[in-house]
């Protein structure tokens, strides 16, 4: 571990613990208005989850830069490299859209519930049910806008694990719904997450970018408590345009353009992080990180 790390995980601050405490205060208080909801109005349940999302990014000190526009116009499959449970978070605020997540989520503690009154479509990564979850994944864009992970893990951030193409399937015009989507309008847009920085203005590298980075056999809650404990972080979000998926080949097509594109952009964001450190230690007046949980919009995007 770094010195600059190991200053950053000594600091004693109280911040910690009034955020272990207020995380499952906020959450009890908006589940049962939300569960009502859930039967009363989807348009106030929406609002409801808003609410905590924003709770949660702002307890986590998350400063979400965001460029680009997302797409609205449905239906609309964001597809996005995974970092952390931390990306559900964000991305569950900015859009408003149904995840795609592996069945393992369903199980873990508190967020595998909310997963699930998020009516989040769990999937099996077994290539002998691929066909079924496709058919799955078209039936419900018709509906609803779609958040996929095709890495189909979490990673440290920096690189992509190569995408699963099976899912793409569900975008692609088709006959009918066993090979997708029946109309071919779906709009695909590629969606770059990095967690460049860290509040006091240094790159989120090694042990500092781990505390962010949820992946490996790394467990969940003592990673969630860690962040509770630090000043937080600048995360860049990035949406690309968004193109047709009937504009391609083949899903192998359409994942190779997305991929081709998060890549380059996450290469981009950790490069321009590590450039603008050589330069200057200090954070710039826009970096303050004293709005945390603040969402900053370009002006023109």
């Amino acid at each position: 571990m770094n010195d600059g790390a190991a200053r950053t995980f000594r600091r004693p601050d109280i911040r910690k613990w009034l955020r272990i405490v207020i995380f499952p205060i906020m959450t009890a208080i908006l589940l049962p208005p939300y569960m009502l909801s859930g039967i009363l109005s989807l348009k106030i349940q929406y609002l409801i989850a808003k609410l905590w999302l924003i709770g949660c990014c702002r307890l986590c000190a998350l400063r979400v830069k965001v460029s680009g526009v997302p797409e609205t116009a449905k239906p609309v499959l964001y597809i996005a490299n995974h970092v952390s449970y931390l990306d559900i978070l964000i991305l569950g605020r900015l859009l408003d859209a149904s995840f795609v997540a592996k069945a393992e989520v369903a199980k873990w503690p508190l967020f595998g519930f909310l997963a699930k009154l998020a009516r989040t479509m769990f999937i099996d990564r077994v290539s002998l049910r691929a066909a079924e979850h496709r058919d799955r994944m078209a039936r419900r864009l018709a509906n609803k806008n779609m958040i996929l992970f095709p890495e189909g893990t979490s990673t440290d951030g920096q690189n992509l694990a190569p995408f699963k193409t099976a899912l793409f399937a569900a975008a692609m015009p088709g006959p009918g719904k066993a090979t997708g989507n029946v109309s071919g309008n779906v709009a695909v847009q590629p969606v770059s997450i990095a967690y460049t920085r860290y509040a006091d203005g240094r790159k989120l590298v090694g042990d500092l970018l781990d505390c962010y980075a949820w992946y490996g056999d790394m467990d969940m809650a003592p990673h969630l408590m860690k962040v509770f404990s630090l000043d937080g972080a600048e995360v860049e979000v990035c949406f690309h345009n968004p193109v047709k998926a009937a504009a391609f080949d083949s899903r192998k097509d359409l994942a190779a353009y997305c991929e081709k594109v998060i890549a380059g952009e996450i290469r981009r964001a950790h490069g321009v992080a590590q450039n603008e450190e050589s330069e200057s230690s200090e954070p710039s007046a826009a970096e303050d990180m004293d709005g945390s949980g603040d969402i900053l919009v370009p002006s023109g995007a």
